[in-house]
C-alpha cells in the first residue's frame, strides 16, 4: 500500500538539533511535520485531535515524560492504540527492543541519524498505519454474520484471499482490528513464504526493487505452485476461539522470527510474526518443522500474554 499524498507526523524531542535534523531530512517528503519539544506537549497534541496525525517520531528519553511514558498514556486510550510510533534511541539492545514492544513500539531509529535509513524506517511506519486503517474500516463495513459460527474449514491460495478470510474470521473475535492484522501476517506468510518459497533475503531483495508484488503473481501461476493452498481451521469453545493454519510448504525455523532482533530492526519486513504474537493472539505456537502455527484469542477477559515475548528477548542479552 502506498504512502498518502500527505502524512502528518509528530516530532518528539527535547533536543532542538535533533528535531532539526528529523526535518532536514524529512522535508522534502510527502509529509507535513508537527514538532513537539517534550512527552506532555506531544500528548496534548495528540488529544486535540485523536486523528490528526498518522505517525509519531518520539525520543526515548527525555527529562520529565519519557518515551515509554508517552506510550503508557497512548496505549490506556484507544484513540491511540493503532498509531505507528517510531521510537529514538541511542542503543537498540534486545532489552530495550522488548521494553518497546510491550508499550507497543515496532519501530527504530538509532541515534545519530542515517538519512536514508530514517526515511525508509518512517516510510515503512507510513504504510503499517495505512495498513491498520485499511483494516479497520473493512472490519466496519463485513457483515457479522460468522459471530454464529462454532467451527469452519477454509482453503486460501492468494494474498486477497488471505486478507479477506483474516478479515471475516477477525469478525467472531474480541479486539478485532488486533486479531485481524495477526491473522492478516499468518495467512500471508502461509502463501508467500510457506507454498510460493520466499525466502526472507529473497524478500528483501525482490521489495528493494520493487518487484515483490511481481513475483508473488509469477509464482501462482507456476505449475509448481499453483495448486497448493493454506488450510485454515477455526474452532469456538467456552473459553476461547482457535484458528490452526497450515500450509504446503517445506517449513521454517520459526524461532527466529518470534522476536525482532536488533540486526534487523531497519530492514522493510520481518516484523509480521513477532507482532502477530505480541499483539494479536492470547496464544500463538508455531508446530512441527514451521509449516502449521495455532494461535488462540480467549474469550474471557482477553489478555495479551507477553511474559514469554520479555523472556526470548532478554534472553538474547546472555
Amino acid at each position: 500500500m502506498k504512502p498518502k499524498s500527505s502524512s502528518r507526523l509528530l516530532l518528539v524531542d527535547d533536543d532542538e538539533v535533533n528535531l532539526d535534523v528529523l526535518v532536514a531530512c524529512l522535508k522534502d517528503g510527502p509529509y507535513e511535520l508537527v514538532q513537539a519539544h517534550d512527552g506532555e506537549q506531544a500528548l496534548a497534541l495528540l488529544r486535540q485531535n485523536p486523528k490528526n496525525f498518522d505517525v509519531m517520531i518520539l525520543d526515548r528519553m527525555m527529562p520529565g515524560m519519557g518515551g515509554l511514558e508517552v506510550m503508557a498514556e497512548l496505549q490506556a486510550d484507544q484513540h491511540f492504540k493503532w498509531m505507528p510510533i517510531v521510537m529514538q534511541t541511542a542503543a537498540a539492545s534486545p532489552r530495550e527492543i522488548c521494553e518497546g514492544m510491550e508499550a507497543g513500539v515496532f519501530f527504530y531509529l538509532t541515534k545519530p541519524f542515517d538519512e536514508p535509513i530514517l526515511k525508509r524506517i518512517v516510510k515503512m511506519a507510513v504504510q503499517e498505519g495505512l495498513k491498520w486503517q485499511s483494516l479497520a474500516q473493512a472490519l466496519e463495513v463485513q457483515a457479522h454474520t460468522i459471530g454464529c459460527m462454532q467451527s469452519g474449514r477454509f482453503q486460501l491460495r492468494t494474498m486477497t484471499e488471505a486478507n479477506d478470510l483474516a478479515l471475516l474470521i477477525a469478525q467472531a473475535c474480541p479486539y478485532s482490528e488486533k486479531v485481524a492484522f495477526g491473522l492478516n501476517e499468518l495467512f500471508m506468510n502461509s502463501v508467500e513464504h510457506g507454498n510460493l518459497q520466499i525466502g526472507y533475503h529473497e524478500k528483501t531483495t525482490l521489495q528493494e526493487n520493487d518487484q515483490w508484488e511481481d513475483e508473488i503473481a509469477r509464482r501462482l501461476v507456476l505449475p509448481e505452485y499453483a495448486n497448493k493452498l493454506v488450510e485454515v481451521e477455526f474452532e469456538r469453545n467456552n473459553d476461547y476461539i482457535q484458528v490452526i493454519v497450515t500450509d504446503q510448504g517445506e517449513g521454517f525455523d520459526w524461532r527466529d522470527h518470534e522476536q525482532i532482533k536488533s540486526d534487523r530492526l531497519l530492514e522493510s519486513h520481518g516484523r509480521g510474526i513477532a507482532m502477530a504474537k505480541s499483539i494479536s493472539f492470547d496464544y500463538m505456537e508455531f508446530q512441527g518443522k514451521g509449516n502449521q502455527v495455532v494461535c488462540r484469542v480467549n474469550l474471557n477477559n482477553s489478555q495479551i500474554a507477553l511474559a514469554p515475548l520479555q523472556e526470548n528477548l532478554t534472553s538474547q542479552e546472555t
